[in-house]
């Protein structure tokens, strides 16, 4: 074999450098964070102050996900002892250049063992995939479902709504339908899987706090070209407050780059109106 040349040498050694770099960056963006969020809202009952959510996201059950950062999720949020647990979408993986899914069947092998009331809303893998079997899954598990629809729970003695908009990007997420004879008073919470449907709730004008994933945080983020609508944390949309959870699981690669996946563990506080 020939020697290297010069510049044949320093382009391979070069190569070498970003393909390290981006190992290393990608094993780093691989380990699941706990993300302890404190947010305040005008329209909480004060019954509720204190009151301890636990969102998982985008939890993408398949070969692109290891199962034990699923369970390892699920210990973190039990481990929380939420009131509350929500569920924000993407359940399934739809594989776009093999035109399969995952199977709901392992929804039901992955994701079981969430303590305390947990109500869920399927995201655009779920909807591209098989949506009635994921919600099927997640029901079958003793997970509430939420298409367009909303619920009135009692939370430490005080009813408590939780309101679910269906997938914006896959053209389900009615709003208006949504909200439909939802209790106009007390503590009410928003789950949507798109961040972009927190949107639609800015005209309302009224405080709102919306909780979302579907971004994974970027997945794969080499800045500065990470510049992604909502990609991951707190916003603020007027009078509506948005969290947006990176996420559990993969999708298109099996990996990730300075996004790493997350659990997130919410403390509510009240604010006075």
């Amino acid at each position: 074999m020939a020697p290297l040349g010069r510049r044949a040498f320093l382009k391979s050694t070069a190569l070498l450098a970003v393909s390290a770099a981006g190992c290393a960056l990608a094993e780093a963006g691989e380990e699941l964070r706990v993300e302890r969020v404190s947010l305040a809202t005008p329209a909480l009952d004060p019954a509720h102050d204190g009151l301890r959510v636990a969102q998982l996201s985008d939890v993408h059950v398949g070969p692109l996900t290891p199962p034990e950062r699923i369970r390892a999720a699920i210990e973190e949020a039990n481990r929380f002892r939420p009131d509350l647990v929500v569920l924000t979408g993407d359940f399934l993986s739809y594989y776009y250049r093999l035109r399969k899914h995952s199977s709901p069947r392992l929804v039901t092998e992955q994701l079981g063992g969430l303590d305390g009331p947990a109500i869920a809303v399927l995201g655009n893998h779920d909807h591209y995939s098989d949506a009635v079997g994921a919600a099927q899954a997640l029901e079958g598990l003793g997970y509430g479902v939420l298409r367009n629809e909303n619920t009135a729970i009692t939370l430490r003695g005080a009813p408590f709504t939780v309101v679910g908009i269906d997938d914006l990007s896959t053209r389900h997420a009615e709003p208006a339908r949504a909200m439909r004879g939802a209790l106009a008073r007390g503590s009410r919470l928003y789950l949507a899987h798109v961040p972009a449907t927190a949107e639609a709730l800015v005209p309302l004008r009224r405080p709102a706090l919306v909780l979302s994933g579907h971004t994974h945080g970027g997945q794969l983020n080499f800045p500065p070209f990470s510049a992604i609508p909502y990609r991951a944390g707190r916003y603020r949309l007027g009078p509506v407050q948005l969290y947006v959870s990176r996420g559990l699981g993969n999708s298109w690669f099996p990996f990730r780059v300075n996004a790493p996946p997350e659990v997130t563990l919410l403390t509510l506080r009240a604010l006075p109106a």
